[in-house]
């Protein structure tokens, strides 16, 4: 299951919870909390589509001195 299926399940569970209780209090935090749960299946989603790439400095320093090579060569 992806992050984003699991975050959206937990705020159907959420919501379920909160549709039967009867403290005004205790319902609005459920439903705050499913819309947080929401919120983070849509961000899993965003990120699953980006690529990042992390070089650390050292790997980008070799990189630059072997483009320097080749351009001498």
């Amino acid at each position: 299951m992806r992050k984003s299926e699991e975050y959206r399940l937990n705020a159907v569970n959420c919501l379920s919870v909160a549709e039967g209780l009867t403290t005004p209090a205790k319902k609005a935090a459920l439903i705050a909390q499913a819309r947080s749960w929401f919120a983070l299946a849509e961000q899993a989603e965003r990120n699953s589509k980006t690529d990042v790439v992390y070089e650390t400095p050292h790997a980008q320093r070799q990189q630059q001195i072997q483009s320097d090579k080749e351009k001498k060569d």
